[in-house]
């Protein structure tokens, strides 16, 4: 049984210590400017994307499809 223990607290603290490896790698990637600067540039093009997709005049060419869509498979 004591092999066994030893052996959960070697595991334990090897995964703590690339748990603390893995964030320090996250941390410096997200701290980089220049990946700040393209997170913001996808945030800014999927803001984009939300407003022309929830627009009214979106919303009415949905609905214009689905109607001849619906046409088609009536005939």
């Amino acid at each position: 049984m004591a092999g066994k223990a030893d052996k959960a607290a070697a595991l334990i603290r090897d995964g703590g210590q690339k748990a603390k490896a893995a964030a320090t790698k996250v941390y410096v990637v997200a701290k980089d400017p220049e990946t700040q600067a393209k997170a913001g540039k996808l945030l800014a093009d999927g803001k984009k994307i939300y407003r022309a997709v929830t627009s009214p005049e979106a919303k009415d060419t949905y609905r214009k499809v689905v109607a001849v869509i619906d046409k088609m498979r009536k005939k």
